[in-house]
């Protein structure tokens, strides 16, 4: 990940650079002309102007994975900013797309706000579900100080339950849209052994094909 001031980090998820891979990174940033700079910013601006125009240009719809909320929908200006005990913090929400699981949950993940994002990192993952008992459990399961926040966010946002059910809906929605436009992605409503040829027909066993994309 090359940001515009010449610094490199890596993205969420991804294996950690060899030191080949490192020094190869170096050595790209060092004689990189600030003409190329100026190209990738113009570039950023053109791709992130034709995303807002129509994120399902760049969506993918996997089983498993969880979609920031604002990733489908980048006009939305309604933040989940809060404060509790005089500190600042937002939330980022996100839901999984596939409308054939009805798993009636939402990813939130909590920030500390800071005007300096760059090397912002989460305070703590919550899995909001919509069944009250199961949220009751997963609530027991969080420190004082992870309640006290979310608490925050409950005490701040108006309705709050009511808007997760509402962008929840809105994703599904977006997700049948890719499901009709995109190739057929199985959904697995029984457990695969990891030896056993995948549900997907490739011929290809389970572990080497979509529980990849599962993981």
């Amino acid at each position: 990940m090359l940001n515009f001031d010449k610094t490199q980090g890596q993205l969420p998820n991804q294996k950690k650079y060899t030191k080949i891979q490192s020094e190869i990174i170096k050595g790209f940033l060092k004689s990189l002309p600030n003409e190329l700079i100026v190209l990738f910013k113009q570039r950023y601006a053109e791709a992130k102007a034709f995303g807002e125009k129509d994120p399902k240009s760049y969506l993918v719809l996997e089983p498993g994975r969880y979609v920031n909320y604002m990733e489908c929908f980048p006009r939305n200006t309604e933040n989940f900013n809060f404060s509790c005990e005089e500190e600042k913090y937002f939330a980022e929400d996100s839901y999984e797309l596939d409308p054939r699981v009805d798993n009636r949950d939402v990813s939130l993940v909590f920030y500390p706000f800071a005007l300096d994002d760059k090397n912002l990192k989460p305070i703590f993952t919550y899995t909001y579900y919509f069944d009250e008992n199961k949220r009751a459990d997963m609530d027991n399961k969080l420190g004082a100080k992870e309640s006290n926040i979310l608490l925050g966010l409950n005490q701040t946002i108006p309705n709050f339950f009511e808007t997760l059910k509402k962008r929840y809906k809105q994703t599904k929605s977006v997700g049948e849209d890719l499901l009709k436009s995109g190739p057929k992605i199985p959904v697995f409503e029984d457990k695969v052994k990891p030896n056993d040829f995948c549900p997907c027909g490739s011929g290809k066993k389970f572990k080497k094909c979509c529980a990849k994309k599962l993981n």
